[in-house]
């Protein structure tokens, strides 16, 4: 059974594990920045690695790539059984 102690941190919504999550969005997006900027040749790491973890913190707080507005649209259905083209 939780503790009163245990249940202020609860209304808080501060936990560990936000500031863990807050810490790796952090530093992943600073990574990303630097090495996409060519602020130090000398480092070599692999960015999709750190893109993983980048987008893997920001879904965890639910921050999510906007799709652009074509993602409901039906596709178009051509009827060719009409036309003579290609035909002999």
């Amino acid at each position: 059974m939780a503790s009163n102690h245990e249940d202020e941190h609860e209304k808080e919504g501060i936990s560990v594990a936000d500031v863990v999550k807050c810490t790796v969005l952090l530093w992943s997006a600073t990574l990303l920045t630097v090495s996409y900027l060519g602020l130090f040749p000398q480092m070599k790491m692999d960015n999709t690695f750190v893109a993983s973890l980048l987008t893997g913190a920001m879904a965890s707080f639910g921050i999510e790539r906007k799709t652009n507005g074509n993602g409901n649209k039906k596709p178009t259905i051509i009827d060719n059984k009409d036309t003579k083209s290609g035909i002999k």
